[in-house]
């Protein structure tokens, strides 16, 4: 999921395990923990598009790698203490101001969703995110530059428990993803991707943040401390299961659907679209075809009327199918995909289990996970140059109103 969800999740997770003992530094281990796996982008640097891509929740958002991370960092973050930088003015201020960044932009994040997406044109929220913007970050400068701090007196061992949880909640939040993980490198490459919850879903994330916020405002011996974290973690961990259950759901709808229509296939999956867990994508595969549609729990009946047909056009990827690109596309997309015919020798690739934000499917330039590939002699190579989906008003206005179901 997006990095402030790993971050949120891991902070109250240090919080579970250090919280009555360091207080807020739990908080701040376990949001640095959490989003450590995610510093694999850095590959896009030094990897080709498709290599980054492959690199990308494989070794550091395996389960071996978030069982031999935590001995390292510990034995860092006694050092760190033992050094005694941590009480220098400059390092303070400086972590102060990323601090304030950090939090900045999640504000305005947050006013990003509720005004355009959400479609609300108030000020309301942009109003209260800044008072409350403004009182953290004065809290923070007065608890932390302010005052001398103390080295926290956990063991290496304690330490080594709050990075392992932190950690490896992370492959294992993002394992629920469509986009998956590999879980299980480097004895197996299988990208593990149950598909019940989306890669941004603020109603999992929002509640979270506010209770990992809240507990920083008590202090460590206060059990309502504590308690806030735990109902955090109960409720995040409820709508989790609840996501499950709505796929099950979703994935009954499908093939009733299927099979009302008389249309066998060989697999099936379904997610959820972006930003909520209400209205679903449903692909299914049958020889060289798909079969997709949207459905919404709040649709009036339990059912996917409208199936889009879609051509594979495998045969426009045929002579290329022992390339390494095309192997690391077909990899990632789980085999649901097609390819395009662009002219001028470009095919588009079209990772199918993401869909499209308008609805429709004939359009190219709609799906929202592709890639451009052009003809150079008997090779087929990735283009940089790569059309991103852009959505107008009216059609996140219609993608709203579908949520809203049939």
């Amino acid at each position: 999921m997006d990095s402030i969800t790993q971050m949120v999740l891991g902070a109250a997770c240090g919080e579970a395990v250090l919280g009555k003992k360091i207080g807020n530094k739990a908080l701040v281990w376990g949001a640095v923990a959490g989003t450590i796996p995610d510093l694999d982008v850095m590959a896009n640097f030094f990897m080709g598009e498709l290599d980054s891509l492959a690199f990308h929740r494989g070794p550091m958002h395996s389960l071996i790698f978030a069982c031999l991370m935590p001995f390292l960092l510990s034995w860092l973050v006694l050092k760190f203490y033992k050094s005694g930088i941590y009480n220098n003015p400059y390092y303070k201020k400086i972590s102060f101001v990323l601090a304030s960044f950090l939090f900045i932009a999640i504000a305005g994040i947050l006013s990003f969703l509720v005004i355009y997406l959400i479609q609300w044109n108030g000020i309301f929220v942009p109003i209260l995110l800044t008072i409350g913007l403004f009182f953290l970050i004065k809290t923070i400068y007065n608890n932390y530059v302010c005052k001398k701090q103390d080295a926290p007196s956990a063991s290496y061992f304690e330490w080594t428990g709050l990075f392992f949880l932190s950690i490896v909640t992370h492959p294992l939040l993002d394992a629920l993803t469509t986009f998956g993980t590999q879980l299980f490198w480097p004895f197996s490459n299988y990208r593990v991707a149950i598909s019940n919850i989306a890669i941004l879903d603020p109603i999992y994330t929002l509640p979270f943040l506010g209770t990992v916020i809240a507990c920083g405002f008590f202090d460590k011996s206060d059990r309502r401390r504590s308690q806030i974290n735990w109902i955090g973690i109960c409720v995040s961990s409820a709508y989790m299961m609840g996501t499950l259950i709505t796929k099950n759901h979703v994935d009954q709808v499908m093939k009733m659907s299927l099979e009302k229509q008389q249309i066998q296939v060989d697999k099936s999956m379904s997610c959820p679209t972006i930003l909520n867990n209400i209205l679903w994508f449903a692909i299914a595969k049958k020889d060289t075809s798909y079969y997709c549609g949207y459905y919404s729990i709040f649709d009036k009946e339990a059912k996917i009327d409208s199936l889009y047909r879609i051509d594979q056009n495998k045969k426009l990827l045929a002579p290329y199918i022992q390339q390494k690109s095309l192997q690391i596309l077909t990899w990632f997309s789980a085999d649901y995909y097609n390819a395009i015919d662009m002219g001028n020798d470009k095919i588009q690739y079209n990772d199918l289990r993401y869909g499209t934000f308008s609805f429709r499917f004939d359009r190219p330039k709609d799906y929202i996970f592709h890639f451009n590939l052009v003809k150079k002699g008997n090779e087929l190579q990735v283009s940089s140059e790569r059309e991103r989906p852009v959505q107008s008003r009216a059609e996140l206005i219609q993608f709203w109103n579908r949520i809203k179901g049939y």
